[in-house]
């Protein structure tokens, strides 16, 4: 239940409570309402069963946001949909909708709704890194970011297969308002200039 799910999240402060631990969802959980920042750090098997968290809701400052705040190599989520919105504030890098960051596996999950955050955006994670595998995942909702930012992942060094976004990824980014006198040289062979926004894809 969602009090059993709180106080599991809340455990996973340290590292070690997860290792080689099964977790197994046997319900739908609504956090609407619930003061939840993540999962700070999961390192074992989490069985969704097919089931849902919907009232996701992530807003606090900071980076490597998500459901999971990290997902460690071994470690694997699968079968679960999450529905909600992960906006944080100040930093906003490594931003995903089941995952901040991914060096586990991520296997058969959805998630729905709004993803904004500034580096390294995607609704099912902010980046995989080269351990990572995110496998027959779909999304749907609206993400938002300035660079890597995609419809499943924002940057990928690892595995994606089997994926799937229906997502609109930022359609509803700002108009630069740049000014012909702010046109250089160095401003243009540069794309990181700040009025720019950087390496936008569906999938990565």
């Amino acid at each position: 239940n969602k009090r059993e799910f709180l106080e599991f999240a809340e455990n996973c402060r340290l590292d070690k409570f997860s290792e080689n631990l099964i977790v197994s969802l046997e319900a739908d959980i609504d956090l609407t309402g619930n003061e939840f920042e993540g999962i700070p750090i999961f390192c074992g098997m989490f069985e969704g069963n097919h089931h849902t968290i919907s009232g996701l809701s992530i807003y606090g400052e900071g980076s490597a946001k998500g459901l999971i705040r990290y997902l460690t190599e071994g470690a694997v989520v699968q079968n679960l949909s999450v529905k909600g919105k992960v906006s944080p504030q100040g930093s906003r890098s490594y931003i995903g909708g089941i995952v901040g960051s991914n060096a586990g596996s991520i296997i058969n999950c959805r998630f729905t709704g709004e993803i904004k955050g500034k580096d390294y955006v995607g609704a099912i994670t902010g980046n995989n890194e080269v351990s990572g595998t995110i496998e027959n995942c779909e999304v749907e909702g609206e993400i938002q970011g300035v660079h890597f930012v995609g419809g499943i992942v924002g940057e990928n060094l690892g595995v994606i297969r089997d994926c799937s976004n229906y997502a609109n990824v930022n359609t509803q980014v700002q108009k630069n308002n740049l000014e012909v006198s702010d046109i250089t040289i160095e401003a243009l062979t540069n794309s990181e200039a700040s009025y720019t926004v950087t390496d936008v894809g569906g999938i990565a």
